[in-house]
């Protein structure tokens, strides 16, 4: 993983940069889900510290460099000029760096930095001295240094997501954009799906509710019927009940009863009894 100060590892001049390497030093196995083409020419650049090799212990003369400076996320030292967060200036190596990215289950949100968790993460590289891209950042980026100690650059302040010279992890990453695009239209496509279930089952829901109000609306019907009789005699005694009863029985044999002759003199019946009297 990390070497100690005596050893020297010998870097090829084709992939040699600033004593460092276009080529990862192996401190992580996992497959990578960067650009290494975009990372390459960010060194190239000297937008982006190179690939050095880790030492377990600091060393102030490996490789004609000082490894004084400590990755807080693997542990080993580098060269002072690393990396630092653009957010919160703390250095960070160039695989650790590699290795953080968007969360694959929620790639809408960005990435954040570990240290002070503020979101899109990025880093800016300050070129050492002796870098051939030393002059030319010192000239444009004169903001980022300190007058009265040159040797050592300070930050004066957190440097925006969009700074020209600030290195995102999105940036090493440009199919990110379609994985977003991919990941909306298959939660447009879910959304979807659960609108025609819920609609569905709303239907479903509907139609009961519709059977039970009519169901519901009868059983009133009957009971509030029943409840308008009883509520009507309920203060009436048995006795007058009765009376009642017998009253509309009387009604109802009258109206069925046969019909009268009409011809008859309505006279006739009291003559007969009048003459039936004298003869006696």
């Amino acid at each position: 993983m990390g070497h100690a100060c005596s050893k020297v590892v010998n870097t090829t001049h084709l992939t040699s940069v600033d004593h460092g390497s276009l080529i990862p030093q192996g401190i992580y196995t996992a497959d990578n889900d960067y650009d290494i083409n975009i990372v390459r020419h960010l060194i190239r650049k000297g937008q982006l510290a190179p690939f050095y090799t880790g030492l377990i212990e600091p060393c102030s003369n490996y490789k004609k460099l000082s490894y004084e400076t400590e990755c807080p996320i693997c542990f080993l030292y580098y060269p002072s000029r690393m990396n630092r967060t653009r957010c919160c200036d703390k250095s960070i190596c160039t695989e650790c760096f590699l290795q953080l990215r968007r969360s694959s289950s929620s790639p809408l949100v960005p990435a954040v930095c570990p240290f002070c968790v503020q979101p899109d993460l990025g880093v800016l590289y300050i070129p050492p001295e002796w870098s051939k891209h030393y002059t030319a950042f010192k000239k444009r980026r004169l903001d980022l240094f300190n007058n009265t100690e040159e040797k050592n650059p300070r930050r004066k302040w957190r440097l925006d997501r969009d700074d020209p010279d600030v290195v995102l992890v999105d940036t090493i990453r440009p199919r990110w954009e379609e994985m977003l695009e991919e990941r909306r239209s298959s939660a447009v496509g879910t959304t979807r799906r659960r609108r025609v279930q819920l609609n569905n089952g709303e239907r479903g829901s509907r139609s009961a509710r519709r059977s039970s109000s009519s169901y519901n609306l009868e059983r009133y019907s009957s009971q509030e019927s029943t409840h308008t009789i009883y509520d009507t005699f309920a203060n009436v005694d048995l006795e007058d009940i009765l009376v009642m009863e017998a009253i509309r029985l009387s009604l109802v044999a009258a109206n069925a009863a046969p019909t009268t002759d009409n011809d008859t003199p309505p006279n006739a019946t009291t003559h007969n009894t009048t003459t039936t009297t004298t003869n006696i």
